[in-house]
């Protein structure tokens, strides 16, 4: 067998420790379900918890504390992706829906014995993204488990499963973790100042994970740019077309999120008397300025417009064309005047 790379260890997260710990307390009473439900935001480690913990129930040597030994056959099988006791199940190609088949050949693997005698494990990532076809096919195993058997549903949007899903799975919902434990993680991962790592944090919306990601990006380049070109459409100035294809290039879903949290500060520095706790305090008075020449009512139309967009993205739309339907809201309307 090729030498493990400690490098490629799976580890918990630091704000893990406490649903690891429900988990195991389960197991050593034989009281874990068949099926768990792990929400929580983006960002936040959901898929490198159901990681850890998957691997840890297939290891043949665990440690005191359950975590996986890192060492024997199932962990570096684990690793390559080729654990035969192992599935994992997500959309064909981003966008597409899981479909049936695929539920179907799950519940077929489910129905076998399993290769090593231990548990039999499947992961579906994005959960939500399972047409109904597909949902419904899921409660043959999921109201007919067999022994030993574990299925984890990932998603950040649990809403948007059936209820019948949802009601046969044990729901864990891993929280963000708080700022004195956050900002000092992020600080040394990127060797940046605290007030940085805050400021990441915040517009992560708390997740730390996703805080990673935008560290790779120009940041603050970028909402300034897009914050910029957002009041040069509102005073019309610049069009939407142009803007489109700016946004586009950054990444389609970055800049609606953007922008879906530069409308709800908005909104909350029109309706709060007092100055109000806002995602992005380092544009508040840009934020301001722009919230007052909308108004209140607008503000919560553009609000509908770009979670829209954020909803259609999952699907095979095109970026270019539902950030220019998004933007189009912001032209302002002009009365040509009478010859």
């Amino acid at each position: 067998m090729p030498e493990d790379n400690a490098a490629q260890a799976l580890q918990l997260l630091p704000w893990q420790q406490a649903p690891w710990a429900d988990l195991q307390a389960r197991k050593s009473l034989s009281r874990l379900p068949h099926a768990l439900l792990v929400c929580g935001i983006k960002g936040i480690g959901k898929r490198q918890f159901a990681d850890v913990f998957t691997q840890a129930l297939l290891c043949t040597r665990p440690g005191a504390e359950g975590q996986a030994c890192q060492a024997c056959d199932a962990c570096y099988w684990f690793r390559a992706g080729t654990h035969p006791d192992y599935r994992l199940l997500a959309p064909a190609e981003k966008g597409r829906a899981i479909r049936v088949d695929q539920i179907r050949e799950l519940n077929d693997y489910f129905a076998l014995k399993s290769h090593h005698g231990g548990y039999k494990i499947a992961v579906i990532e994005p959960a939500d993204s399972m047409n109904s076809a597909a949902a419904n096919a899921l409660l043959k195993t999921l109201e007919e488990p067999a022994p030993y058997t574990l299925l984890l549903l990932i998603t950040h949007r649990p809403s948007r499963l059936p209820a019948t899903v949802r009601s046969r799975c044990q729901r864990l919902t891993l929280t963000p973790p708080p700022a004195q434990q956050a900002v000092p993680w992020l600080s040394e991962r990127l060797d940046v100042a605290a007030d940085d790592a805050t400021l990441l944090l915040t517009l992560a919306g708390g997740a730390p994970l996703r805080a990673l990601g935008l560290a790779q990006r120009d940041v603050r380049g970028h909402r300034t740019a897009l914050l910029e070109e957002l009041e040069r459409i509102q005073q019309g100035q610049s069009d939407p077309v142009t803007c489109a294809a700016a946004w586009v290039e950054r990444g389609a879903a970055i800049s609606l999120e953007w922008l879906y949290d530069y409308i709800i500060d908005m909104i909350r520095l029109q309706s709060v008397p007092q100055p109000p706790r806002i995602r992005n305090p380092d544009m508040r008075d840009r934020l301001q300025r722009i919230a007052t020449r909308t108004g209140l009512v607008t503000l919560y139309q553009h609000l509908d417009g770009a979670l829209d967009g954020l909803r259609l993205l999952s699907t095979q739309v095109n970026s270019q064309i539902l950030i220019e339907q998004v933007l189009i809201g912001w032209v302002p309307i002009t009365t040509k005047p009478a010859a």
